[in-house]
């Protein structure tokens, strides 16, 4: 049933043996873009090749005729893979994933290998088989209408292997374009085995070189890809990613050598193809950074500064290492992306902040100077204002003194002493409101000439001692927890707001105790001003004096309201409430 004379057996013995090592090699690769279809192929041609074995060791008609539709099934399926990686490898791996070409690559291999499956049946591929003069063992198929289809669809897959890697071999650096010139000339072997077959003499007539020469392709195929050590890219992979790219690539081999470069590359350093296979030293000569970047044995990143054209120009670069499975190092590849352009916006950037801070430095001065120069008006103001009521109150009291001192000098010569004493009275009630003003005028006066208010109580307890105190008011301020952190304009105006309650209560209420209340929670701060005075109805002020208006405005300053209660014989209420935010917001 099986003979082993045949010398063409012991040919496809060596040859399964050299599949087995291109399988090894190709499955150790096969996460490499396009290296499973290969790792397949492999595969497929080292099945096809042992099938091939034992047809030709067999003897039986009928069993050689089983083994030639194994054959058949892994010749489909062998050329289907290598196919699809010559699609991966020519760029157009996104074919793959179209629909239309996924159902090619099922239907075609599929109703190939059915076709001879069946053909027991029908006859369509095989319609005779007879004995062949080329040793005891071959037999030549007599082919029937359905080896057309077989013959134009292999013809097909054997076009879709060879266009794209001719494409492949015309694109791109010279170095990846003689990678592929070597693939698409190894390619050509499925093309003259097909030949041989169906042409070679009729002593050749039943032999089937294919898997003969497709081991040969096989192992071309392994040594074209792997074995130059290409960095494992695609070549248009990297023509559309690496040529195109605006950064520049240097590539060394495992001897410093320099192997690749793109073109931004080659115009920056003044290179070309002659310089590839040459040591970096010699290459560049003109650019010591360059060999001292490349000298580290580590993955790191690093700025760098390349004089082009007399101009300065900044890149960041980028060294990668390239290492086997085995640890063992086969090439460095570097980057320089250049962030000139960044580097100068950077700059721009920083002197017009520089600018910025400056101009914003000028008018945070300008705006003390305005400042400042509103506090002289306000004081200056303030000062006319306290004329005015030096006129009118004090004048107004001095006067009323002199009305009532001449009728009391008039009344003790007509020697009305009743009468006497009861206009005294009046002298002395005048007196001690003339004082009164004349003390709250003098201590305002003395504030308006003192600088900014750092002390908002300390400010009103000098205020109590040197007004109300004397004046016989009793006196008392109450914290309600922790007062914070207070910006001096809130200290400024919460003092003459204050102020202003006081004179008031001093003026109107006819009071022997004031109290003042500070109370904080939630970052809300309220400041009351409480009398035992006589009290006022609201309903009949008309929205209160100039002294009323001025205490709202000041609230109003500080994003805060003023309410005053009040009512005849319950004294006077003056409560201020605003948010007080923290330093940093």
């Amino acid at each position: 049933m099986f003979t082993l004379t045949n010398n063409l057996i012991v040919i496809l013995i060596i040859t399964s043996l050299i599949n087995s090592f291109t399988i090894y090699i190709s499955w150790k690769r096969r996460k490499n873009k396009g290296g499973l279809y290969i790792t397949l192929a492999m595969l497929g041609i080292a099945i096809w090749t042992l099938f091939a074995e034992v047809n030709y060791a067999t003897v039986p008609i009928p069993l050689k005729v089983f083994f030639a539709k194994w054959e058949y099934t892994f010749y489909n399926i062998t050329f289907a893979f290598l196919a699809m990686f010559s699609l991966v490898y020519g760029g157009f791996a996104d074919w793959l994933k179209k629909k239309s070409v996924k159902a090619f690559f099922w239907v075609i291999p599929i109703s190939n290998i059915l076709l001879a499956w069946t053909n027991d049946w029908h006859g369509l591929l095989w319609k005779s088989f007879t004995g062949s003069d080329f040793g005891n063992n071959t037999l030549i198929f007599g082919h029937g209408p359905g080896y057309y289809w077989a013959g134009i669809t292999g013809l097909l897959m054997t076009l879709i292997i060879i266009l794209p890697i001719w494409k492949a071999s015309r694109i791109g650096t010279e170095f990846s374009r003689r990678q592929a010139r070597l693939l698409f000339i190894t390619s050509m072997l499925s093309v003259v085995s097909a030949v041989i077959y169906l042409l070679a003499s009729q002593r050749l007539k039943g032999v089937d070189w294919a898997p003969i020469i497709c081991c040969v392709l096989g192992i071309l195929y392994i040594l074209i890809l792997y074995g130059t050590r290409l960095l494992d890219l695609v070549p248009i992979a990297r023509y559309t990613m690496i040529e195109q790219m605006s950064d520049c690539v240097l590539v060394l081999d495992e001897n410093n050598r320099m192997v690749d470069f793109n073109p931004a590359a080659q115009e920056l350093f003044q290179i070309n193809h002659d310089h590839l296979g040459k040591p970096l030293q010699t290459v560049m000569v003109d650019h010591p950074e360059i060999v001292d970047l490349f000298s580290h044995n580590s993955n790191r990143s690093s700025p760098l500064t390349v004089v082009h054209e007399g101009e300065p120009r900044m890149f960041d670069t980028h060294l990668a290492l390239f290492k086997d499975n085995f640890g063992k190092q086969y090439g460095k590849l570097m980057t320089l992306s250049d962030v000139t352009k960044h580097h100068q916006t950077e700059q721009a950037l920083a002197q017009r902040l520089f600018e910025i801070r400056e101009l914003n430095k000028n008018l945070q001065e300008s705006q003390a100077q305005i400042v400042a120069q509103q506090r002289r008006l306000a004081k200056l103001e303030e000062r006319k204002r306290l004329g005015r009521d030096m006129h009118d109150s004090v004048n107004q009291s001095i006067h009323s003194l002199m009305l009532f001192s001449e009728t009391l000098a008039s009344l003790l010569k007509k020697g009305q002493v009743a009468k006497a004493l009861s206009v005294a009275e009046r002298i002395e009630e005048s007196g001690r409101r003339a004082l009164k003003e004349i003390r709250m005028l003098v201590f305002e006066s003395q504030s308006q000439e003192s600088d900014e208010i750092t002390d908002l109580l300390a400010a009103l307890r000098d205020r109590f001692s040197f007004v109300e105190n004397r004046a016989g008011v009793q006196t008392e301020i109450i914290l309600d927890g922790t007062l914070p952190y207070i910006p001096s304009e809130w200290n400024e105006n919460l003092f003459w707001i204050t102020i202003e309650a006081l004179n008031n209560a001093l003026k109107y209420a006819q009071t022997n105790k004031v109290k003042i209340f500070f109370r904080y929670k939630d970052k809300r701060l309220e400041m009351e001003i409480v009398d035992k005075g006589v009290g006022f109805d609201p309903d009949h002020r008309n929205g209160g004096g100039m002294g009323m208006r001025t205490m709202r405005e000041r609230a109003e300053l500080l994003d805060g309201k003023l309410f005053v209660t009040s009512s005849p014989g319950c004294g006077t209420s003056v409560l201020f409430s605003a948010e007080i935010k923290e330093q940093n917001e």
